[in-house]
């Protein structure tokens, strides 16, 4: 190159750049032939020299005051201009590393304190886990456990497990409260038990229809399944919000279900009428014997027989005229005992 020292293309190329000021200029073929025409002749008028390539500084006046410009090499001029950009971004990161420095402090003490919490939900996998964890808490209760069971009777052995623990809370003076639904009452032995321990402070209701199973102790602790496929897992939760919501579900379920008294007799005549009005309505909205089975925690076998007596009353030969003959009939306009809601969505 003529009067030009390869030694001195990062000459005075840094200063012309700062952060934020820059932008890229459009680049044509005209300036590429200037930029060739300047490489091979080694010098070129700076006032015959396009302003894109001074921006770009390929091309770059020798000093301040000179009206010559002489070519540069792309990477020197790449460095020109990126070299601000690089200190800035330096800086940037200093500033990020200062910030992430000054929150390590608050971090510790965050995770001091949270690390002292309860779970607020834990998956309890297994009936040993459970029954632990069922038992530890109910053990620990102090003023209320609330329980809701649904389904028909009680395995004999549960009930027999059961009986000491809720007689020795209940010598300690915690309230109990349990919802079943209407068909325990045509089961002797769960009938005896329920007996026994509302005769000892415990207070039982029945209803028709009833939600998911439930067990809350002293509002800090509750247990739900979690789905009808599973019945080895079950959800402990800790969390006073859901807690809350469940809470007020069972509420309002228990306020209009039916107790049950240490002398309590045999079923009702206007307890099975209730039961046979929720299988008709189940039986219209198109619920299978099966289906109805499991929200009314009664035999396949007696949802049929149940069926059965509908039909010889309405005079029905088939399933789909029965649904038809109980729309027509009345009986599902009259009142009847509700179904407990789920927990309310607000």
């Amino acid at each position: 190159m003529t009067e030009y020292d390869e030694q001195d293309e990062h000459h005075d190329l840094g200063r012309a750049a700062r952060p934020g000021d820059f932008e890229l200029p459009d680049v044509s073929g005209f300036d590429l032939l200037q930029y060739r025409e300047s490489l091979t002749q080694g010098r070129r008028p700076r006032e015959e020299t396009s302003q894109a390539l001074l921006r770009l500084h390929l091309l770059h006046p020798v000093s301040e005051a000179s009206d010559v410009c002489v070519p540069v090499s792309p990477s020197a001029a790449v460095d020109a201009l990126v070299a601000p950009l690089e200190e800035e971004r330096l800086k940037l990161r200093k500033k990020i590393n200062d910030i992430r420095s000054a929150m390590a402090a608050f971090d510790a003490v965050h995770s001091e304190v949270r690390s002292k919490e309860a779970v607020p939900l834990t998956l309890l996998v297994g009936g040993a886990a459970i029954s632990a964890s069922v038992t530890s808490s109910a053990r620990a209760s102090e003023r209320e456990i609330i329980t809701v069971q649904p389904g028909g009777s009680r395995p004999p052995e549960l009930l027999a497990e059961t009986m000491e623990l809720n007689m020795s809370l209940l010598a300690r003076g915690v309230r109990q409260r349990t919802l079943y639904q209407h068909s325990i009452r045509k089961h002797q032995l769960t009938m005896d038990y329920s007996r026994q321990v509302v005769a000892a402070g415990a207070e039982i209701r029945t209803v028709t229809e009833i939600f998911e199973r439930l067990i809350i102790c002293d509002d800090t602790v509750a247990y739900i399944p979690t789905n009808d496929e599973r019945a080895n897992e079950a959800l402990e939760i800790r969390h006073p919000a859901l807690i809350r919501y469940l809470r007020a579900g069972f509420e309002r379920a228990w306020e209009g279900a039916e107790p049950i008294s240490p002398a309590d007799p045999l079923p009702k005549r206007a307890r099975e009428d209730a039961i046979l009005v929720r299988i008709a309505q189940l039986l219209v909205d198109g619920h299978t014997d099966e289906s109805i089975s499991q929200r009314l925690g009664i035999g396949v076998r007696t949802v049929a027989k149940r069926i059965s007596t509908l039909s010889g009353r309405l005079g029905s030969r088939s399933r789909g005229q029965l649904g038809y003959l109980i729309a027509r009939s009345g009986m599902l306009d009259e009142p009847s005992p509700p179904a407990p809601p789920a927990p309310p969505s607000g």
